[in-house]
């Protein structure tokens, strides 16, 4: 009844990537105009060449189509096209995906890959792009002082980071982050929104990470429905499924 989100508002997915050409995803994709006719060249002068939706730091090229799945299911939940008689909708009808993929098709990744796309995103905000958000629906390894001063440097240009908050142990039990830190969820900026999983019945999900001082938030991360690759549609259970419902609701209040 007040917003149902705006083109202009862009959030970048920081994930495996985006499958850019599903018929729910292709009308909310970012767009860097000057780089969307492939030419081989760098149009806008950011150092990239043909990055028109996005980059792929776990290529090291400027094409972050999906091919994992993971990445494209949080960006239908940011904005999966809405009243379009088809699929599912976003917590935007409307809004500007960005895509940078640094998870490759099993779903990892290296923490440089991470920064990478982090630099891009600064990058695109300096260069005028709207970008409000950043979502992260991943995690693990150890302390970066790196990784820490990329987020901060986002903090500084006014970019929320929203961060998953873990998917338990091994078994599949949540564990609380203020006694195991969970990164980057833990790394206490102020920026940093970390999001644990709910169900239908608005109860923490068994497998969900949580905390009194680390876990600011809980979003629905069970059964939720959204875009896969070519066009499809999957359930997916995850911190990583409750983290874009954060994030996409960000885009809408700005």
């Amino acid at each position: 009844d007040i917003t149902t989100g705006s083109s202009s508002v862009v959030v970048a997915v920081i994930d495996t990537g985006i499958d850019y050409n599903h018929p729910e995803l292709s009308a909310n994709m970012f767009r860097n105009t000057a780089e969307c006719v492939p030419n081989g060249l760098d149009d806008d002068g950011n150092g990239r060449v043909d990055d028109c939706h996005g980059i792929d730091t776990a290529n090291n090229d400027s094409d972050p189509l999906d091919d994992n799945s993971h990445g494209s299911h949080v960006s239908g939940t940011i904005g999966a096209s809405g009243n379009n008689a088809t699929g599912v909708v976003g917590i935007n009808w409307n809004v500007g995906l960005m895509a940078c993929k640094f998870l490759d098709s099993g779903g990892f990744g290296s923490m440089a890959g991470a920064i990478g796309c982090l630099e891009y995103v600064k990058t695109m905000k300096e260069r005028g792009v709207n970008v409000v958000a950043t979502n992260n629906s991943w995690g693990g390894g150890g302390f970066s002082q790196a990784l820490y001063d990329a987020i901060q440097r986002h903090q500084e240009a006014g970019i929320l980071f929203v961060a998953a908050a873990g998917n338990g142990n091994a078994l599949g039990v949540g564990l609380n982050n203020d006694q195991t830190p969970f990164y980057p969820c833990s790394l206490g900026l102020p920026n940093i929104i970390c999001v644990a999983a709910t169900t239908r019945t608005d109860e923490r999900a068994t497998f969900s990470n949580y905390g009194r001082r680390t876990v600011h938030i809980g979003a629905p991360g069970t059964e939720i429905l959204s875009t896969t690759l070519n066009g499809t549609y999957s359930t997916l259970n995850g911190t990583s499924m409750a983290t874009p419902h954060v994030t996409g609701t960000a885009a809408l209040l700005k």
